[in-house]
């Protein structure tokens, strides 16, 4: 258990949230053909606040305000000792449409490396925050 607390700690310093009304901060990913920027909320848990999807010229966005996309809706968001796991599913909860797998590299620079998954095409991504 120390270990997961560890580690969420970790989560909250690697993306430096912010304090008070403004307490949010973002991922900001990408990879060959593929771009991936999640905000965040500051939370004890990983809390998705909005995000933009693309892999090959298909876009995905919880709102106009991410960018235009295919709506999506965050499914689920879990942080652990590994690293980060979000679904992002359509608006009526039927099905994961996105799938970003996000574990630590140890780098100050990138410190979350993974995957994006849209159906059948999947890309390799380095996060940074910001």
């Amino acid at each position: 258990m120390k270990g997961i607390s560890r580690r969420l700690a970790a989560i909250a310093g690697i993306l430096a949230l912010a304090t008070g009304a403004q307490a949010s901060e973002g991922l900001m990913c990408s990879g060959e053909g593929a771009t991936v920027d999640v905000a965040l909320g500051r939370l004890v848990v990983v809390g998705v606040l909005g995000a933009f999807v693309d892999i090959d010229g298909t876009t995905y966005s919880t709102g106009p305000e991410r960018g235009e996309g295919i709506p999506i809706a965050t499914g689920q968001a879990f942080g652990d000792d590994d690293g980060i796991k979000i679904d992002f599913v359509d608006p009526n909860y039927e099905e994961i449409l996105v799938k970003v797998r996000l574990t630590y590299t140890g780098n100050e620079d990138e410190p979350l490396a993974g995957t994006v998954t849209i159906g059948d095409k999947t890309a390799d991504i380095a996060c940074m925050a910001g």
